[in-house]
Parts: C-alpha cells; sequence; structure tokens
C-alpha cells in the first residue's frame, strides 16, 4: 500500500489569523488526509484568534515585513508581524493616516489581490523557509491559494526549484479582479506578469464557473472548480433562539453590484396589505456586518426603514449561529450574473439550512446551484418577493416556524469535505500525470 502523499501548502492567509481568506484552505488542509494527502502550511505569522480552530497539520509561519507599518505605525504601538485589514486600521488613526493610505493607494497601488500587492514583504521570508522545507522532506506537490498574489509567486519560485507539481487555487482573480481595478497600462502589465508567473503551473482551481472560463482563456491551462462549501461541524447543534421573523444578510454589501432595494419594495407590498401585521410577526431584516453607509436611505426612500436594521461585524462563529437560527437567509446577488462572481455565502447558508430568499438577476453559478439544491432562484421582482415572504410569514403564523426545503442529497455535494476530495482527485492527477509518486 502506497504511503499518504505529500502537499506543500502556501498560503499568506490562514489560522489562526481571522481573515476569511484562510478559511478555505485551512479547510483543505483538514479534511486532504482523509483522501490520501498530508499537508504542511507555509504561510505568514498572524494573529491568534481564539474563534478559529486550526486542524492538526504542521504549520510554518514566517516573518511578514508590512510596507504600509513601516510608513504609518505609531512609534508607540506593539511592532508585530499579523497581517492587517488596511483600510480599517489605518481609519481609525484619524484622517491623516487615511489622506496618506489614499495618496500612496493611487501612486503605488498595494492591496491583497493585485500587484504590488501589500504582502510582498512576506516573499523573501517564505521562500527561504520553503526552500528549506523542500530540502528537508519529501513532497509530491504545491498547491498555492491567491490572493494576495504574493502567494503564487513564492509557488511558482519553489515549484521551479523543486521541480514538483502545481496547483495553483484562485479565491479572489488577479489581473482580472471586478473590484479592485487599475487603468489599462498597468493592467496590461500585470496580465503580463500573471501569465509569466502561472506558466509553470500544472492545474488551476478556482470558485466559480465563470471565473474558471476566464482564467483558461488567460493562461491556456487546464482549470477546474473547486467550490467553498460548508462544514456542518462549524454550525451549533441547538442554535439560539430568537424571537420574530428574522430574515439575516451576512457580511459585506458590495453596491452598486448587489441591490437590496427589490427586497425593500416587496416589503411595501406587503405592508399595504390589509391582512397583515408585519409588526405582530415581528419581521426585522438584518444587515450582519453590513457597512451603515451601503444601504443608507434606501429602505427610508421605500417606507420600510422600521423593518430594517445594520448591526456590527461578529465572529464567525457567531455568524454562522445567527445564521442557524434566522427564520429565512437574504442572498443578494451580482448585477452581471455573466461576470462569474459567487459569494462563499451561499454555502454557509446551504449549511445552515434555513430558507434561502435570493434577490437578484438570475443567472450564473448561483442559479445553477439554488435550483439544484431545490432553492427558488434568484429574482428581482417585487412581487414575486412579496408572495415568497407571504407565504413564509403565514407558515410562521401557523407553526411559529419555516421550513427549510433543501435536497439534503444536493445540498451535500457542496460540504468542505467534499470539494477537499475534488481537490485531492485533481492533485492526485498531476502528480501521476508528472509520475512523481513518493516511493512505498
Amino acid at each position: 500500500m502506497s504511503k499518504a502523499r505529500r502537499v506543500l501548502v502556501v498560503s499568506f492567509f490562514y489560522p489562526p489569523d481571522p481573515a476569511v481568506g484562510g478559511r478555505r484552505v485551512a479547510k483543505f488542509v483538514g479534511y486532504l488526509p482523509e483522501f490520501g494527502w498530508t499537508p504542511t502550511v507555509l504561510t505568514a505569522a498572524g494573529v491568534a484568534d481564539a474563534t478559529t480552530a486550526v486542524p492538526a497539520a504542521p504549520i510554518h509561519a514566517t516573518r511578514f515585513l508590512s510596507p504600509w507599518r513601516l510608513l504609518l505605525a505609531r512609534r508607540t504601538e506593539r511592532r508585530s508581524d499579523e497581517p492587517i485589514a488596511l483600510r480599517e486600521r489605518l481609519g481609525r488613526r484619524g484622517p491623516l493616516a487615511r489622506g496618506l493610505y489614499t495618496t500612496l493607494r493611487h501612486v503605488l497601488p498595494m492591496s491583497s489581490v493585485r500587484m504590488p500587492d501589500a504582502t510582498l514583504g512576506w516573499v523573501p521570508f517564505a521562500l527561504a523557509e520553503g526552500r528549506r522545507l523542500l530540502a528537508s522532506d519529501r513532497f509530491d506537490a504545491i498547491l498555492s491559494s491567491s490572493g494576495p498574489p504574493s502567494s503564487h509567486l513564492v509557488a511558482a519560485r519553489l515549484q521551479r526549484h523543486a521541480r514538483l507539481p502545481w496547483v495553483a487555487d484562485y479565491r479572489d482573480l488577479w489581473s482580472d479582479n471586478a473590484w479592485d481595478h487599475r487603468i489599462p497600462p498597468f493592467r496590461w502589465l500585470e496580465r503580463r506578469l500573471e501569465r509569466l508567473v502561472l506558466r509553470r503551473a500544472s492545474y488551476i482551481t478556482t470558485v466559480a464557473r465563470g471565473w474558471a472560463e476566464r482564467l483558461s482563456a488567460l493562461h491556456g491551462l487546464p482549470v477546474d472548480v473547486v467550490y467553498n462549501g460548508f462544514d456542518p461541524s462549524d454550525y451549533p447543534a441547538t442554535p439560539p433562539q430568537r424571537s420574530g421573523f428574522v430574515i439575516t444578510y451576512v457580511g459585506t454589501l458590495i453596491r452598486p453590484q448587489q441591490n437590496p432595494e427589490p427586497l425593500f419594495a416587496a416589503l411595501a407590498q406587503l405592508a399595504a396589505r390589509p391582512d397583515l401585521d408585519l409588526d405582530r410577526a415581528g419581521l426585522r431584516v438584518e444587515f450582519l456586518g453590513t457597512a451603515p453607509g451601503a444601504i443608507a436611505g434606501l429602505a427610508e426612500r421605500h417606507g420600510v426603514d422600521r423593518w430594517v436594521r445594520q448591526t456590527p461585524p461578529v465572529p464567525h462563529a457567531e455568524s454562522l449561529a445567527r445564521q442557524a437560527s434566522s427564520m429565512a437567509l437574504l442572498f443578494l446577488g451580482w448585477h452581471d450574473p455573466a461576470a462569474g462572481w459567487l459569494s462563499a455565502k451561499l454555502f454557509e447558508y446551504l449549511g445552515a439550512r434555513r430558507p434561502i430568499l435570493a434577490v437578484g438577476p438570475p443567472g450564473g453559478d448561483a442559479s445553477r446551484i439554488l435550483r439544484e439544491c431545490g432553492i427558488p432562484d434568484l429574482t428581482n421582482d417585487p412581487a414575486q418577493i412579496a408572495a415568497r415572504l407571504a407565504s413564509w410569514l403565514a407558515e410562521y403564523s401557523r407553526a411559529g416556524q419555516v421550513r427549510g426545503d433543501q435536497d439534503e442529497q444536493a445540498v451535500g455535494r457542496y460540504t468542505r469535505r467534499a470539494q477537499a476530495g475534488r481537490l485531492a482527485q485533481l492533485l492526485d492527477a498531476v502528480v501521476s500525470a508528472a509520475g512523481t509518486e513518493s516511493p512505498c
């Protein structure tokens, strides 16, 4: 019987750092051993977060020099090497820091999804540690996850050093990123850099079919989809009780690409019906973690602001508990389904086993997954949205609950474990094609 294969996982973001970018990678690391792969993680030193479980795997966290911290850190502040959310951290330092950040952002545009990315100070430390690991242990493949693109930069150099099969995973697009734009000359140069860096990759994975098509056209390499998925073990066995008919939206709301106005128009239609009492039902739409400016005035414009709430972000575990204890969950689709964007929160919603109210133009991966799982498709028609809500409110009035009628077999295909199994199959294929089997 063959020994388990070994994969070197390169990802700047990784628990216990609380950044959402590390969650996908950590779940792969946690489940890959079930499919014959033993991971070793190469990452950056981060911030401890007791709410995030770290899978049992060797983790090599290296130093990280942040250009923003070198420029803007206060002398009295503890100088640690944790990754930072740049806008939020700098915004708390006042208008001078915000102004300097904005100026530098235009002169030297840095982010976590484009080049030059804000984590370039990690690359030399990661390369040194990666070469040490490759020299001291036998690996069968390299897996990198981006953004930031620095993860792929490191993996490309390590692949050239060790001549191992390399799977490059895109959680976010790089030069084609839809919400971090570059002016045409910079975008052209960045596309050339991206193709240059990825030229030795054996395979590319990403989180949505639309993105897979774009990456295939850009790189001319085999590309497959490994969805983000959900982990049933992350949800509370007994969700906390919440009073009233609570519809929850979780996370950042990106305007104008996501538009909640059809929902607000539907609420206005329901409020005008004499046979419904939204206050008696305890109806409220809660935007959890959404910045106040994202929907400022929209609910008021439709006369439904009394039923709309905006609440601060909470730790991920609490967010999942609130999802599971909500009466329904609000999913807002992208304004252009052809762009290929697919929010990871759709899979969290599936895992919560609550009814999903999908608002937005139908099409793309989101529509296909909703229909496959037996959930009504996206719609921007306020009348259709109002009809769905009225049906749920009637069921809630009769039974004090609303059933989630998802197709459990279809939903099960989107667990983190199932997606890790798909990734393991791809790793098996690239190793077999390269003829780099570990000895028995």
